[in-house]
């Protein structure tokens, strides 16, 4: 895969989500099952992805997570099915440096680490400074520059995790507000065509609302 290609992409994770009638179609198709049977990833990934996802954007007593509307089946479902086979490569790269970096912060592996180590591995990647962004994204573009030459390099594992979980959290969100459920009933929701008023304030508008398209 050409760097240019890979830079295109938001990381190891995923690429940036557009709201295509195939896209929503896979998104709407996924219905949560208690057994998340995945079909890209392993099912070890999958475990990690699932906690991963369920930890961004959890239920509560009024409101359905992002684990309840099935958008750890759409983000496994869209690896398999969007991506081309290049960047396919790329997802068990990433879920291997999260994996070495779990090991090193809790001594657990995939298949043992529960929601809490989980949480302190996003906490420890999702709430950092921008120069240390900076610095994670300059080792990504290092290493899609030798990956472009050599397949066997692997990512600093810290950069490597820190774009894995910053994608997943991305597709987490766009794939819950884009779910049905979601956009017709917890966002505002107007269908096409809709009706054109300026100058008004959100609360007037939807009552305080963001639109879910």
């Amino acid at each position: 895969m050409k760097r240019r290609q890979l830079i295109k992409n938001l990381g190891l994770g995923g690429v940036a989500l557009v709201a295509t009638p195939t896209v929503l179609s896979l998104l709407q198709s996924c219905k949560s099952e208690p057994i998340f049977n995945p079909i890209f990833v392993n099912n070890t990934q999958g475990r990690a992805l699932r906690h991963i996802v369920d930890l961004i954007i959890p239920s509560d007593e009024a409101i359905p997570g992002a684990v309840d509307l099935g958008v750890h089946e759409f983000i496994d479902m869209y690896w398999n099915d969007a991506l081309l086979e290049e960047e396919k490569a790329l997802i068990p790269i990433a879920f291997n440096a999260l994996a070495d970096r779990l090991q090193d912060a809790t001594g657990k592996t995939f298949e043992n680490a529960d929601a809490e180590d989980f949480d302190a591995i996003l906490s420890k990647y999702l709430k950092i400074s921008p120069e240390q962004e900076k610095t994670y994204q300059e080792k990504m573009m290092q290493f899609y520059r030798s990956y472009d030459n050599d397949k066997t390099v692997t990512p600093d594992p810290d950069a490597g995790t820190y774009s894995l979980v910053t994608d997943v959290r991305g597709m987490t969100i766009w794939g819950w507000k884009n779910t049905e459920k979601i956009g017709e009933e917890v966002l505002a929701y107007t269908p096409i065509p809709g009706q054109q008023k300026g100058c008004i304030s959100v609360e007037e508008a939807t009552g305080g609302k963001a639109f879910s398209l």
